[in-house]
């Protein structure tokens, strides 16, 4: 499933039915709702319309950030795997949502207590079920993979330093005359960095803008004579 985000009743119903939140109950009432006052949901006019309206919204924020700003690592198989942290069930989604973008990859998605796996590629059969913690996932996957296709990325192509060198990347570009933490903030939002797996960004941002200010008296103004 996908969405257009066109604001109609309907896409918030669907939207809703991924809230963490969102009973069976809850649901049955949405839906009779969009069926006799739909406006009620697009208007937020009604209580329970604002808050179908408000669970709908979490939840395609969350597609579309985490879509956006999940840190994908490669591997040789034609394989990127993201970890990331979710609120709601749209595991699925966002990983079909990535598979879109990397057409010619398999997309594993790490989060706290599943994993999801989706691919537009042809010549791959139906994956089966893969047990165990993430590295063990990670190696059947990739076991899995090269058993039915030959394909490989050039190991030239992965660097084992490549966090190391984002690190040092940031640091060399940062120009604390030129802070604009607007700007940062504007394209990567504080929700992509603590869900997103973004710990290097994080680290960097807290370190370099949010560093304990130093204070300073009128004596460090005060020019002293020898």
């Amino acid at each position: 499933m996908s969405f257009i985000c066109d604001s109609s009743g309907t896409e918030y119903v669907r939207a809703a039915y991924y809230h963490r939140d969102s009973s069976d109950e809850f649901m049955k009432k949405a839906s009779d709702l969009l069926e006799k006052n739909p406006h009620e949901i697009t208007t937020g006019c009604s209580e329970f319309g604002s808050l179908i309206k408000k669970r709908a919204r979490a939840v395609l924020r969350e597609i579309h950030l985490l879509s956006a700003y999940t840190r994908l690592k490669p591997y040789p198989e034609l394989l990127l795997v993201g970890r990331c942290r979710i609120d709601h069930n749209t595991g699925s989604l966002i990983v079909k949502s990535l598979s879109k973008r990397f057409k010619g990859f398999v997309i594993l998605l790490l989060t706290q207590e599943r994993h999801f796996l989706a691919t537009l590629r042809k010549d791959l059969p139906a994956f089966p079920k893969f047990d165990g913690d993430s590295e063990e996932v990670i190696k059947n996957i990739r076991d899995f993979i090269g058993r039915f296709c030959d394909l490989r990325i050039s190991g030239d192509l992965f660097l084992e330093e490549g966090d190391f060198l984002w690190e040092k990347y940031y640091e060399t570009q940062f120009l604390e005359q030129r802070s604009n933490t607007r700007l940062f903030r504007k394209f990567i939002p504080k929700y992509a960095m603590e869900k997103a797996n973004m710990k290097i960004e994080k680290d960097f941002y807290e370190k370099t803008v949010e560093k304990p200010k130093e204070k300073k008296t009128l004596d460090d103004f005060i020019v002293k004579s020898k």
